[in-house]
């Protein structure tokens, strides 16, 4: 039997009560964590790159420096 694999294709994770949890990269795109990936979102072709985080045992914050 063949195997499947899952990917993601569109990931949001925008929390309200969080400051400073967008921002710029480019004049095109928005970076913002969500669940253990960064999600790099280009608002000329609406399209999203994810960067998966490190897989651990335990949770742990994502943490940008933009």
């Amino acid at each position: 039997m063949a195997s499947v694999v899952a990917q993601p294709h569109f990931m949001f994770g925008l929390r309200r009560g969080v400051s400073s949890n967008v921002g710029f990269f480019d004049e095109h795109t928005l970076v913002f964590p969500a669940g253990n990936c960064c999600v790099c979102y280009n608002t000329a072709t609406r399209s999203q790159r994810l960067i998966p985080g490190m897989e651990q045992d335990t949770d742990s914050p994502l943490s940008m420096r933009l």
